[in-house]
């Protein structure tokens, strides 16, 4: 295992901060929408498992921007300047970023999936919480990729708040919060638009047995290419090793 991503991994980790928005706060959501609506038309097992595949969703896209992201505080730190000077390869650097990004998005998914299941009651088959489990955690990606743009392309102050209404937009619009079906007419086909609406239905199909939707599968895979794209260009006009001002 590589020392830098020992190193890289340890370092967000010990973020209490971190842990406690992508891990914790989904779980807590998890039971406290679950218990609120469980009265209403549509309530019971349908309603705690939709919610559990939704903040699972809400905290892996925390979790993938928050770990990623921090490449703005690197450059203007110097930390990536000084990497430079060392044996490992720049394109090592982003490898070992991507890695810990994908790698972080697993304790949301597993916690709020534990939370689901021993607290709310959600039943699935093995292969079911296997394949929910694994179809989000493939499908992080996509905002491991986002982190990573948004980390080239911004400056320091810029990036610490861009994480939280980057994540606000994509959870409330997306459906995360609010199932779409409620939204107006105009606000389900922004919602659409957005990768994270796409990636919960992908973990609804997988919690149901059934594989994504093309729909679905097509629409990650467009935004991961074009997030991947643009972090690719804008890291080629921002050096790793700029630091900024």
């Amino acid at each position: 295992m590589s020392p830098l991503f020992v190193f890289q991994l340890r370092r967000v980790g010990r973020n209490r901060q971190f842990l406690f928005f992508t891990v914790l706060l989904p779980a807590l959501f998890t039971v406290f929408f679950t218990k609120v609506f469980a009265g209403t038309p549509g309530g019971g097992p349908a309603l705690a498992a939709a919610t559990m595949v939704s903040m699972m969703a809400y905290g892996a896209i925390g979790a993938a921007l928050g770990a990623t992201v921090r490449l703005s505080f690197d450059r203007a730190s110097g930390w990536l300047r000084q990497l430079r000077v060392t044996p490992v390869p720049q394109t090592s650097v982003v490898a070992v970023d991507v890695a810990v990004g994908m790698l972080l998005t697993l304790p949301p998914l597993v916690v709020v999936a534990l939370t689901g299941r021993f607290v709310n009651g959600v039943r699935l088959a093995p292969g079911e919480w296997a394949a929910l489990v694994g179809v989000l955690w493939l499908g992080s990606a996509v905002f491991v990729a986002l982190g990573l743009l948004l980390g080239w392309a911004l400056e320091t102050k810029a990036a610490g708040g861009a994480i939280g209404i980057v994540g606000t937009v994509l959870a409330a619009l997306g459906g995360l919060w609010v199932p779409v079906e409620l939204f107006p007419s105009g606000l389900r086909a922004v919602a659409h638009g957005l990768p994270s609406y796409w990636y919960a239905e992908a973990g609804r199909a997988a919690a149901g047995g059934q594989l994504p939707s093309v729909a679905a599968a097509g629409a990650l895979v467009a935004f991961a290419a074009v997030f991947a794209a643009l972090a690719v260009l804008v890291a080629r006009r921002r050096p790793l090793t700029a630091v900024a001002g």
